[in-house]
């Protein structure tokens, strides 16, 4: 009898435990998603900018430091 009530109290409890999960469901209007949206982007938009703007940068050093030991070496050739 002990089995048979607990079981049923537990059963009780998961119930309505399960009910107040799943709470009404409202779909986001088109300004909470564009609010959304933009909020994402703004908070989002500095660090990109920066690291492509560090690559860009390391990308240029490099190609600035390639072309000169290039020039460095042209001119050490012996010239005709």
């Amino acid at each position: 009898m002990k089995k048979t009530g607990l079981f049923i109290l537990a059963s009780g409890l998961f119930a309505l435990a399960m009910s107040s999960c799943g709470g009404a469901y409202t779909p986001l209007t088109q300004e909470q998603i564009t609010a959304k949206a933009d909020s994402l982007f703004t908070a989002q938009k500095e660090n990109i900018i920066s690291t492509h703007n560090e690559a860009c940068t390391a990308g240029m050093d490099a190609a600035v430091t390639a072309k000169m030991e290039i020039l460095k070496a042209e001119a050490m050739l012996p010239t005709k």
